[in-house]
């Protein structure tokens, strides 16, 4: 399944840009950010106009149980790992469960790019989330899909009026 989201950020392409890359974000986006339990930078490695990074992630569990059985809130964490083009203003990126069972079947990814939009900046996600359930599963796959992209829009959604802070609160602050 295919999905595109667009955001308006208060701030032009570098400022945007400089939040996203300042290590100082991740612990601001942690302590404000409503739907997230952890996030922890893993790898950073800055080659030239490309940062590389790995990424966890751990968001507040959708659902406690399936039938009887208790899903263990590790089933939704997952690892970004993605590289930033400084002079295209895009990150490529795959987001890999941490649960081996839930990896082996989804697929997620993905372009994120800035662009100016007069003093804001649109930021564009076109990505893929793919469930791979076995034959007799394939009819609720396009359900899972679709629970899978809405919760993830929660993350984005809940991310923007932080980022729009971090930006003028840490970015701008002289």
């Amino acid at each position: 399944m295919q999905f595109v989201k667009k955001q308006r950020i208060q701030g032009t392409v570098d400022e945007v840009e400089r939040a996203l890359l300042d290590e100082r974000y991740f612990p601001f986006l942690l302590q404000h950010h409503g739907v997230l339990l952890e996030l922890q930078p893993l790898e950073v490695k800055t080659d030239g106009d490309r940062v590389h990074r790995r990424v966890r992630y751990r968001p507040k569990p959708v659902i406690a149980t399936i039938g009887t059985k208790k899903v263990p809130p590790e089933w939704f964490a997952f690892i970004e790992t993605s590289t930033y083009d400084k002079r295209k203003k895009e990150l490529s990126f795959t987001n890999t469960p941490t649960s081996q069972t839930i990896s082996n079947m989804m697929v997620n990814t993905g372009v994120l790019r800035l662009r100016a939009v007069g003093d804001e900046t649109e930021r564009t996600m076109d990505g893929e989330i793919k469930l791979k359930l076995p034959f007799l599963l394939k009819a609720v796959a396009f359900i899972g899909e679709k629970v899978i992209e809405s919760e993830g829009m929660k993350i984005l959604d809940n991310e923007v009026p932080v980022l729009n802070r971090f930006i003028a609160e840490v970015i701008r602050a002289k």
